[in-house]
């Protein structure tokens, strides 16, 4: 929890890519089956006071640990973000919260429990879409078990994993072409196919790349920072891209 305030607060969260990949793990969710928890185990966040719209709720394991995600719809016109903290901090928690171009990330925490929520907001989308995760309080975190290779000069920063589906994002010193190296040539000798390589800027790979399996696909996405380390986001996931 330390570390993920601390990347917030020097910028260090991979809003960008975390944004994407959330996007693409929960907007299908017409062809999955959510498993429904009892409102009491959680904070009632729209409790009829904005203009926020009950998406759906279901179960997950976030690094490691049973948690609950809610997912809002929100107008586009209404100020969401801080909607949002000032939702939080009414209900008693510190709030840590980073910006970026399409949305934003941050943490809501309580003296025994924490929530963690990200915002996609894109130009192209005609309302906000608010992802809040509810690790369960004093539950220990388990191994987290990667369905494809582990990039192995990566330190993880967040999973988040659902039936069918596998989330990641970790922290590398590398260059997003050394990533992407990887990936390719680990995932071809699993059996994994490219289906749409890694973008070619001044002749090194970067941005997002895709791949299939029978009846999975897997995203690679490697983004650098200058002067700081790189991102990597994995996203696994059962179905069609």
């Amino acid at each position: 929890m330390k570390r993920f305030v601390s990347n917030l607060k020097h910028g260090r969260w991979p809003a960008g890519a975390m944004l994407v990949a959330v996007a693409a793990l929960v907007l299908p969710a017409s062809a999955r089956v959510f498993r429904l928890l009892g409102p009491e185990r959680i904070p009632e966040l729209n409790n009829g006071l904005h203009a926020w719209e009950n998406a759906c709720q279901t179960a997950m394991t976030v690094n490691g640990r049973p948690a609950v995600m809610r997912l809002y719809s929100v107008r586009w016109s209404e100020p969401v973000l801080e909607q949002l903290k000032g939702r939080f901090e009414a209900l008693g928690a510190q709030v840590g919260l980073a910006t970026a171009r399409d949305g934003a990330v941050g943490i809501a925490v309580w003296p025994d429990r924490e929530a963690r929520f990200l915002v996609l907001s894109p130009p192209s989308q005609p309302r906000h879409l608010v992802f809040v995760f509810y690790p369960e309080p004093g539950a220990a975190a388990q191994p987290v078990e990667f369905p494809v290779p582990q990039y192995d000069r990566a330190r993880i920063d967040f999973t988040a994993s659902d039936e069918g589906i596998f989330l990641a994002t970790l922290e590398t010193p590398d260059r997003a072409a050394d990533v992407h190296a990887f990936y390719a040539a680990r995932l071809a000798a699993e059996g994994w196919e490219p289906v749409a390589p890694a973008r070619l800027a001044n002749g090194a790979a970067g941005g997002l790349a895709a791949y299939r399996k029978r009846n999975r696909v897997c995203f690679v996405q490697a983004a650098e920072r200058p002067g700081g380390s790189g991102w990597i986001t994995l996203l696994v996931k059962n179905g069609a891209l």
